[in-house]
Parts: C-alpha cells; sequence; structure tokens
C-alpha cells in the first residue's frame, strides 16, 4: 500500500476508534482517552494505537483494558473499514503530553511574572 494510503487508513482508524471509544464502549474510563496518533504496518496486519490518558494516573490499568478490548474494538473498526483484513489493535501509552506537563511547570518556575502573560 502505498503512503498516501495507509495515511487515510490511520486516519480512518483514529477518528472512527475515537468514535467507539466516546459512544459504543461500556467502560466509563474510556471517556478519558484521547487518540494521539496511529501508526498501520505496512501489510495492515496490525495498527499501533497511542493514546493519552487524563488524569495519567491509573495508565497502565487503562492501557492493559483498551488492549484485552481490542477484539471488541478492531470488530466496531472492521465495520466501516473497507478492507480485507481489519488489522490486530496494540494500545501504547503516549506520554507526550505528560512531558510537556512537565516542561510547562518547569518553566513556570523560571520565566519571570511579565513574560507569562499575566
Amino acid at each position: 500500500m502505498n503512503k498516501s494510503g495507509k495515511t487515510n487508513l490511520s486516519s480512518l482508524v483514529h477518528r472512527r476508534l475515537s468514535e467507539v471509544l466516546l459512544f459504543e464502549s461500556n467502560d466509563p474510563r474510556f471517556s478519558n482517552v484521547t487518540i494521539s496518533r496511529v501508526e498501520a504496518s505496512g501489510n495492515l496486519s496490525f495498527a499501533k494505537v497511542f493514546v493519552s490518558i487524563f488524569p495519567p494516573e491509573g495508565h497502565d490499568d487503562l492501557i492493559k483494558s483498551l488492549n484485552n478490548a481490542s477484539g471488541f474494538l478492531s470488530q466496531k473498526l472492521g465495520q466501516v473499514l473497507k478492507t480485507r483484513n481489519t488489522p490486530q489493535l496494540i494500545f501504547k501509552y503516549d506520554s507526550g503530553f505528560d512531558h510537556s506537563d512537565e516542561i510547562e511547570t518547569l518553566l513556570k518556575g523560571v520565566l519571570p511574572e511579565d513574560s507569562r502573560g499575566h
């Protein structure tokens, strides 16, 4: 599959999984999950789904729950994909947002009051 097709598939997976997590899942914790990006493999056999979670406490358990629910989520995804196979979903925690919060906190301690827009 060419890069454009893979990008389109990744964005479709991203959008559809976001909808399923918000509106079709029975686990209320999934509404705290934001999909940051999706990386589909070249042959579309699997897709890594990177998620951020707010609040981040207990993210390990939530990632385990998402991976346990991957069959249900793949089934819902398969209803809209126009591919022969539905990719196996592998959920990973995206710590990038945590890192940016740490940087912001550090900057608040270093920058003078005037430069913070107060």
